[in-house]
């Protein structure tokens, strides 16, 4: 799953990148760690495709209430998206959140190794779907080195690194999620908290 993103670019920088400006007044503080049980405000493009937007990890689903839990809702399992009553509603309208890098632990006995992985620091997307103004992030089973890194679970972000992948997933057209990533091992550690 995918629970912990980087995104270390400015405004202006994904405003380059993408080609579209920010919703006025919008303020975005870059962070080298966001952690998504925060649920933290993080800039999206929806398949309307008009500006960036700044919408809340962790999808509530249009019959949710104040007390729906959106811990449940950070990741999305690509196979069950037209299955899963929180998810269902949502499978059509498709959104790319800007990222720099993601983190993911690999386990060893009882160690974690934390791994920075990434595209050589540069900007790219990853898939995810939306309703009022919060996301899932869409996830798929784990390939290459991803399958090494996250050896529990075996699931990735779907990472997006070109337009046509990027113009796909927001059409609701299938998509090879990107692979090809580059990877910092951090230092094992014994107790990590995750969130």
């Amino acid at each position: 799953m995918c629970f912990h993103v980087k995104i270390s670019k400015t405004k202006e920088q994904l405003e380059k990148k993408s080609k579209l400006k920010f919703k006025p007044k919008v303020t975005f503080t870059p962070n080298p760690h966001f952690k998504g049980f925060d649920h933290p405000q993080l800039p999206v493009i929806t398949d309307k495709r008009d500006c960036i937007e700044m919408f809340e990890w962790g999808l509530l689903p249009s019959w949710g209430k104040d007390d729906f839990d959106t811990n449940n809702t950070l990741n999305a399992r690509i196979e069950t998206l037209e299955e899963k009553p929180s998810f269902r509603d949502s499978f059509n309208q498709r959104c790319v959140l800007f990222v720099d890098g993601f983190y993911e632990w690999r386990h060893e006995g009882k160690s974690k190794i934390k791994y920075d992985i990434g595209i050589n620091n540069n900007t790219f997307f990853l898939a995810g779907i939306y309703n009022n103004e919060t996301f899932s992030l869409v996830t798929t089973e784990a390939i290459g080195i991803m399958d090494f890194i996250h050896n529990t679970k075996h699931r990735m972000p779907i990472a997006l690194n070109d337009n046509d992948s990027l113009n796909s997933w927001l059409n609701g057209e299938p998509v090879t999620p990107f692979t090809d990533f580059s990877y910092i091992e951090e230092n094992p550690t014994q107790q990590l908290l995750l969130f």
